[in-house]
């Protein structure tokens, strides 16, 4: 048996229904992805705007305890980066900075969970549906054919076809959301960031800059 007839077999097997009902699914599992998403973002959003002033007062007094108090009772993604910012505020501007890059990283990880998911699902719903039309097509092109030349007319043939188009159809109506919703959380997770990253570099303003140690001279040249 050669990968043609095996092929053949398949479609004639009911793949293509079998396809399509993977990716309703795929669809359902899409979907409870973007709805934990949602409610992850939203149970997650801080007001980190609305004491950003009292911050910025907090930092030219160098009241960092505070200010760290204060960050404990808001929520999101710039508090948790900023609070551990502010952890290495005694130790000067870099140890600042690599503070903040390590948390903006875990709490990437965090938002970031099925997001991956979604994009792979928007990308290859499609082709998956491609998929499906493609056995569709040649079940339907295999019955046809051992099908006296009375029956097989054309609005069989155009039937046959428009029924195995709608696995293709499927795959986009799986794929829309998932891209749209992926790109949705993408661009509020940069938002998030650039926002966060705009508060830790208030924080190094405020911060003395770090001592430049010059080298001292040898022994030996003093000596000389």
């Amino acid at each position: 048996m050669d990968i043609t007839e095996m092929v053949v077999r398949l479609s004639r097997t009911g793949a293509g229904t079998a396809v399509m009902w993977f990716m309703v699914a795929l669809s359902v599992m899409s979907v409870a992805v973007m709805i934990e998403r949602l409610i992850f973002f939203q149970s997650h959003q801080g007001n980190i705007r609305e004491i950003a002033e009292r911050l910025n007062k907090l930092f030219m007094q160098g009241s960092y305890d505070d200010a760290k108090h204060l960050l404990k009772s808001t929520k999101g993604f710039e508090a948790e980066v900023l609070s551990a910012a502010i952890d290495g505020a005694s130790m000067g501007p870099h140890a600042v900075r690599e503070l903040a890059e390590g948390a903006s990283k875990i709490e990437r990880l965090r938002y970031e969970r099925g997001m991956a998911f979604l994009g792979t699902i928007g990308n290859n719903a499609p082709f998956i549906g491609l998929f499906g039309t493609v056995l569709e097509i040649i079940a339907a092109l295999y019955e046809l054919g051992t099908q006296s030349s009375a029956n097989a007319s054309a609005g069989a043939v155009m039937a046959t076809l428009s029924a195995a188009l709608a696995a293709t159809a499927v795959g986009l109506l799986v794929a829309m959301p998932a891209v749209a919703v992926f790109n949705y959380f993408n661009r509020r997770l940069v938002a998030l960031q650039s926002s966060a990253d705009a508060l830790v570099h208030v924080l190094l303003a405020h911060l003395k800059p770090e001592a430049k140690h010059t080298p001292t001279e040898p022994e030996t040249a003093r000596a000389a």
